[in-house]
């Protein structure tokens, strides 16, 4: 109903506004101001509000400034109209409709409009009333944003209005000064002497603060004006009753001025003044000035708050959102060790109060892992704090606190006896007890999953610190693991963790707890099949592993203690880059088997199950899915002894008798058992008992620093061996996401018609051998009457994309395409590419036109269809080669004639767009990862200036038949070898890079890519 009242109205405007009554006009045209504020169109009455401006009734043309301010921009065609509007009204006798004119003009300018009208708004700035000139100076900025060079020709006049004597129009001034000294403060140096003046002389408020904050610009850009600004800035501070110059006095001082001084030290004094205000305004204003003040070293070592750390804490219970965040902040600036575990309990206390504490959990967890856990003296408590925290189910923070215990355990040695004993005592929380082992859901575990994952991994990587006596807890750990109503309602990837945990255990065994061996294989024996039939893949093909394993070794300790060799090795920690700096081998084929496939035997069968009565195994299967048959069958053998030893456990509740009472001492066992502690409060009294019995405090060892990716790598394929002596250094790639990130900014332009444009980027190919295509469409030319939608782009034959529909195209724009679409990825196959050329796909584009002028009627869409070239680079499809300079060296002296007979060589002088040096070895190496080499920089001697450098790279990876017309194959052991010399020169950089391949127009269009590569990273769009 609301949208064919609005229609109606629409409709009804309509008329109103083709009406010759300017008063019925002129309401029509509020009504559409109105409707416009709310989202509706109003470009149909643009010449219509231009009549209405253009009247001489003050109150039937102010509707018209009005909607011309609201729906006018840059783009709509009839506001060059307005120019001698606005012109006529900047003369007319009333100020206010001349402010009105001034207004309008602010909100709809451009550089056409600013050209023509420049110079009536410097008439203005002369005006005798001081209301016009207020109003002509704000003005001025806007029309200084839309038209840069306005500002050279206004200048002089502007700096005459900072001796304006009306306080309006000077606080206008300086207002507009500070803006546009935000965008470039330098250019305005030459007004200090004004500001200053207006500074010392004024006794505005506003007009004060307004100065404040240009200083606070300009100081850093200007030495000299540190001790000029010492006086005023001390006068205000001790004379000034407007807190709000107050604050801003003292967010100068601590943004501009040094520290030492007595003024630092007076503005810190004032600042806690506010920290100490019964006002939750200035208290907030206070925290987040504060937290620019620990920002700064200097000051952060010259504050004296001794009570900073308590209110703080108090701030963090605000009840509004953003002060307690500040506050937050303010508190993982300000910890140090000697308050971190007060101010922990402190969070942890409100977080059990508050409804939404992932931001109280956040910041204990930023707080600890800062510097390595710098802040954290003992590991054991931090690690009842991580498991605390990692009970919360829901906790958007689960992850990190099991990526911290897990790194904990890693870096601190001496703290890993303890982590297993809790690690042991949160899974045993999880185990069902008595009361659910008659109910066939699986249990909920009061962990989080990742922190369930986290303490598997940890019972089965460092098992040789399990508590003593090691049997026990052994087999009371793999219970836990194995556990099938427990583990199998949790993630696959945690469930293979548990299952893996506990063949650890079973294989360590032998050397640390050798009384369990044969309870530990029987067990594995009875609860892996429950995990083999698993319907995630990941957690039967472990659980098929461990249980062959199981099978293999049997119960001899002897034959187990071999299989430890498994993990002989300690677990470091490595850096989180050092994965993506390994080259990947030339020879890895991921997509191949890794054996061959067997041959299906037919007219065979293999019970899973040697019951006669049950060949098929429906018995396992129902009690799988249903439950059926459970009942009916005794428990085994494993599953009695499993209950026994439940049954001995402090955390055993106990079995009920049939009749509904409880056997005798059932209640004084429930008594009991509802008296069992906490784990974490049981860990918490044994740390509290470790730390009274011993001499002093722990000291932990800590290892702070991360390994890192070896310097140089192994070759292979063709290429050869690479010695693994050799001292040529390799030429430092940056990572993937860095090359990633540089690829996403080299979009072109591969199509642009009448209506619509298409833009492409493409990205290197990944190891599943797919070329990732970015492609986007926007329209040429919004403003056309003309409507287009379902834009889609089909490759030519024999290239297959992943992401094409029914019709065999990509869609770039279902629906209709309103001015820019999406950004689209298409995964093309690498398969039909096979040389090192550059190529263009010959594409098709398809989209929908319809016309859609004004008082027209809809016509049906007609499709259209043009031709697209999609242009891949000549390096799209190298692959890196590792080689040493002297198998390089090798390769050119035996295939100088054949493989690289031909040359091609370019000079380059490129100039940096910025006064920082250039780093040829960086640049070197970010154009190889770009162009997809392999680089190796060649030792400097004394006879030769400059650097060198060598890429390689192989030839693609696909050498087949394709079916792309010039895509002819590259011999199997070819390789382009590039030679790059430069020399740096300030910031421009001289560079000669050779290219030699086997082909001439490979040498060529490689050798234009590298070329081109090189330019975009000095001064094209790759820059830094």
């Amino acid at each position: 109903k609301e949208t064919e009242y609005i229609n109606q109205c629409m409709g009804e405007i309509q008329k109103e506004v083709a009406s010759k009554n300017m008063s019925t006009k002129s309401m029509a045209i509020l009504k559409m101001a109105y409707l416009n504020m709310l989202g509706y169109d109003m470009s149909f009455s643009s010449f219509g509000v231009v009549e209405v401006m253009s009247t001489n009734r003050f109150a039937i043309k102010r509707p018209g400034y009005l909607a011309a301010s609201l729906s006018f921009n840059e783009k709509t065609d009839v506001g060059l109209l307005t120019i001698n509007l606005f012109k006529k009204d900047f003369g007319s006798k009333s100020q206010y409709e001349a402010g009105m004119a001034i207004s309008c003009l602010s909100c709809i300018t451009n550089p056409e409009i600013s050209r023509d009208i420049i110079t009536d708004l410097l008439s203005l700035l002369a005006s005798s009333r001081a209301y016009l000139r207020k109003k002509t100076v704000l003005c001025l900025y806007k029309i200084f944003l839309k038209d840069p060079p306005a500002l050279r020709t206004c200048f002089p006049k502007l700096k005459d209005r900072l001796t304006d004597e009306d306080q309006g129009v000077l606080t206008a001034t300086v207002n507009t000064f500070l803006e546009l000294a935000r965008k470039n403060a330098r250019n305005y140096l030459s007004l200090v002497p004004q500001f200053y003046h207006i500074l010392v002389n004024t006794s505005n408020n506003w007009l004060s603060i307004k100065l404040l904050k240009v200083f606070q610009i300009l100081t850093p850009l200007e030495p000299r004006l540190i001790p000029k600004l010492v006086e005023p800035l001390t006068n205000i501070l001790n004379t000034t009753k407007a807190q709000s110059v107050e604050f801003e006095a003292i967010r100068c001082v601590v943004r501009a001025m040094p520290e030492g001084t007595s003024l630092a030290a007076l503005a810190l004094e004032k600042l806690q003044a506010f920290l100490n205000s019964s006002d939750r305004n200035l208290r907030f204003l206070a925290l987040d000035l504060l937290r620019e003040v620990l920002g700064r070293p200097e000051f952060k070592d010259q504050l004296a708050l001794p009570d900073l750390h308590d209110k703080v804490l108090t701030s963090i219970e605000e009840s509004d959102d953003t002060a307690r965040r500040i506050a937050l902040q303010l508190l993982d600036a300000s910890v140090s060790p000697s308050n971190f575990q007060e101010a922990v309990q402190r969070l942890l206390d409100f977080s059990r109060k508050a409804s939404a504490n992932d931001e109280f959990v956040g910041t204990i967890l930023s707080m600890g892992a800062r510097d390595r856990y710098a802040l954290v003296e003992d590991f054991a408590w931090y690690l009842l704090i991580l498991g605390e925290i990692g009970r919360s189910t829901d906790s958007a923070h689960a992850e990190t606190v099991a990526v911290q215990f897990v790194d904990i355990c890693m870096r601190v040695p001496q703290v890993r006896p303890y982590a297993i004993t809790l690690a042991l005592g949160l899974l045993d929380a999880t185990a069902p007890r008595a009361s659910s082992e008659l109910s066939n859901a699986p249990a909920e575990s009061p962990l989080a999953m990742p922190m369930v994952g986290a303490c598997a991994w940890l019972l089965g990587e460092y098992h040789a610190d399990v508590e003593k006596p090691a049997e026990a807890n052994f087999m009371s750990a793999a219970k836990i693991l194995l556990n099938a109503k427990t583990v199998q309602a949790l993630d696959p990837c945690v469930q293979t963790q548990c299952i893996w945990a506990a063949t650890k255990l079973y294989l360590s065994s032998p050397q640390h707890a050798a009384g369990a061996v044969t309870e530990l294989h029987s067990l594995l024996n009875s609860s892996l099949p429950a995990f083999v039939r698993s319907t995630h893949v990941d957690v039967s093909e472990r659980a098929s592993l461990a249980l062959h394993i199981a099978t293999f070794y049997k119960a001899d300790a002897s034959r187990v203690g071999s299989g430890s060799a498994l993990f002989a090795d300690a677990m470091m920690p490595v850096k989180a880059d050092a994965q993506a700096q390994m080259p990947v081998p030339e020879d890895l084929a991921l997509e191949e088997p890794f054996f061959a496939q067997e041959v299906k035997q037919e007219n065979t069968f293999m019970p899973v199950r040697s019951d006669p009565a049950d060949p098929y195994a429906l018995a396992t299967t129902y009690k799988d899915d249903l439950n059926l048959m459970a009942s009916k069958e005794p428990p085994p053998a494993a599953e009695q002894q499993q209950r026994q030893s439940q049954q001995s456990s402090i955390y055993h509740l106990g079995q009920q008798a049939k009749d509904g009472t409880g056997a005798p001492g059932a209640e004084a066992s429930q008594a009991a058992a509802a008296e069992v502690k906490d784990p974490l409060v049981l860990m918490r009294e044994k740390l509290e008992a470790q730390r009274t019995g011993a001499s002093g405090a722990v000291k932990y060892q800590v290892m702070r620093d991360d390994l890192t990716a070896p310097s140089t790598q192994p070759a292979s394929g063709a290429a050869g061996q690479v010695a693994s002596s050799s001292s040529t250094p390799a030429l430092p790639v940056p990572p993937e996401k860095e090359l990633t990130e540089l690829q996403g900014r080299l979009w072109s332009v591969c199509y642009r018609g009448e209506h619509i444009a298409v833009y492409a980027c493409m990205r290197s190919p990944n190891r599943k051998q797919l070329l990732r295509v970015d492609l986007r469409c926007e329209r040429v030319n919004p403003g056309a009457p003309v409507r287009i939608s379902d834009v889609a782009l089909r490759f030519p034959d024999g290239v297959s994309a992943q992401e094409v529909d029914a019709s065999g195209c990509v869609s770039l724009c279902p629906g209709e395409l309103q001015q820019r679409s999406a950004k689209v990825k298409a995964n093309l196959a690498s398969a039909p590419f096979v040389s090192a050329e550059a190529f263009s796909l010959a594409c098709e584009l398809r989209y929908l036109l319809a016309q859609t002028g004004e008082g027209e009627e809809a016509q049906p869409a007609s499709p259209q269809s043009a031709e697209l070239e999609l242009r891949l680079p000549a390096t799209t499809f190298l692959v890196p080669r590792v080689m040493t300079e002297d198998s390089i060296a090798e390769y050119i002296a035996a295939n100088s004639a054949e493989m690289l007979s031909h040359q091609t060589a370019q000079a380059l002088t490129l100039t940096a767009t910025t006064s920082t040096a250039i780093d040829l070895t960086a640049l070197v190496g970010r154009c190889a990862g770009l162009c997809r080499f392999h680089g190796i920089q060649q030792p400097a001697s004394a006879q030769t200036k400059g650097q060198k450098f060598i890429l390689v790279a192989g030839p693609p990876a696909s050498t087949g038949a394709t079916v792309l017309e010039g895509q002819k194959p590259m011999p199997a052991n070819a390789n382009i070898v590039c030679m790059c010399a430069g020399i740096v020169r300030d910031t421009s950089v001289e560079l000669r890079v050779t290219v030699k391949a086997c082909r001439k127009e490979i040498a060529d269009d490689v050798c234009s890519q590298l070329a081109n590569t090189f330019r975009e990273l000095v001064e094209g769009r790759l820059k830094e």
